[in-house]
């Protein structure tokens, strides 16, 4: 048990860390696309424009982190399920393989969300 519980931290420290990466490589691209402020803007406006952009870049990470830790939770039940029930009958294989394809329709939902939130900045 106590194998299981270090796994599961390591896993847990893991996707901080990614959507930490994600979250800090599309800020950075859309502040390094947005360029400086404009000469005579004032800068209120710009300050507000890079929090506004910020905050969108956080809500996109969101949306691919959740999708993804989503499907991946889907997935392993069903991978799971699915070697024991194709180990009795292994007619069911084919079953199987349509349930894993739907569980990772998820993460590509969320992906397709995050674009969808990124493309209105």
């Amino acid at each position: 048990m106590a194998g299981r519980l270090r796994l599961s931290k390591a896993v847990i420290a893991l996707l901080l860390l990614n959507a930490l990466l994600i979250a800090g490589s599309i800020g950075v691209s859309i502040k390094a696309a947005s360029g400086l402020p404009v000469p005579g803007e004032d800068p209120e406006k710009a300050v507000t424009k890079i929090e506004h952009v910020g905050i969108v870049c956080l809500a996109a990470a969101v949306s691919v982190l959740g999708s993804c830790l989503a499907s991946g939770m889907a997935l392993k039940d069903i991978a799971k399920a699915g070697f024991a029930a194709s180990t009795e009958r292994p007619e069911m294989r084919t079953y199987v393989l349509i349930l894993a394809g739907l569980a990772e329709g998820i993460a590509i939902y969320g992906l397709l969300i995050a674009i969808m939130i990124l493309g209105k900045v």
